[in-house]
Formats: structure tokens, C-alpha cells, sequence
């Protein structure tokens, strides 16, 4: 069991959505998309913020970000200066990380019954 939800995913800059599916994860510093969204979002990679980071599985991660509104539905959505990186290409979905996600919102995980909640503040 993982904590997954169903967002959409905004670029300001050029109007684009896409829907997605991303993972609540605590561990995560920041939050995190695969690099091929921002061709889906119409963001020109070249153009952006880039940084080598670490986590997804290794170090060394060419992370390039951009700020970015993800709509969780239920009225719940937030703007965040979010990563892209190709190490996240293979897994398909996002994560909802510590600065953006979990900073915005009371957060409830109950493994046992795999449930969780989210709610604002």
C-alpha cells in the first residue's frame, strides 16, 4: 500500500495541465515530477532553473525546476517551485515532498487501515 492521489499538475508560465498520479512522501525534500511532464506542459527544459541532485535512487540527478500548481482536488491546491528529473521518467508518477506539499497541509497516514487524509490547515 502507498499513499497515492490523482492531481493535475499546472505550469502558469505556458497555461498547460496534465493530469497525474502522485505519491505523498514525507521523505522527500521537495516535490518531484518526471522530466518528460515538461514537455507535456509545454515548459522549454532548456530554459529552466537546473540543479544535480540527489535521491530518486542515486545521486547525481539532473533535477531543472519550475514553479508549478498542483491541484489535489477537494478545493486543495498549492504553487511550488517543484523538480523535474529523468530519474523519475521510469516510475511515471510525481512525489508530493516536504516543501510545497507537507508545509500546506495536516497531513494523517493510518498504514493499518490504508487510509490517509488530507486537509488544510
Amino acid at each position: 500500500w502507498r499513499p497515492y492521489l490523482d492531481a493535475t499538475l499546472l505550469a502558469p508560465s505556458t497555461g498547460c495541465h496534465l493530469r497525474c498520479r502522485v505519491l505523498l512522501d514525507s521523505g522527500a525534500d521537495h516535490c518531484v515530477f518526471p522530466e518528460i511532464f515538461t514537455t507535456l506542459l509545454g515548459l522549454n527544459i532548456l530554459s529552466l532553473k537546473r540543479q544535480t541532485t540527489a535521491g530518486v535512487g542515486t545521486t547525481g540527478n539532473l533535477t531543472y525546476y519550475e514553479e508549478v500548481i498542483v491541484d489535489i482536488g477537494n478545493g486543495l491546491r498549492f504553487q511550488t517551485y517543484a523538480g523535474f528529473t529523468a530519474g523519475m521518467d521510469a516510475h511515471g508518477i510525481g512525489l508530493l515532498g516536504q516543501t510545497g506539499f507537507f508545509e500546506n497541509f495536516i497531513v494523517s497516514f493510518d498504514r493499518r487501515n490504508k487510509f490517509f487524509t488530507v486537509e488544510a490547515p
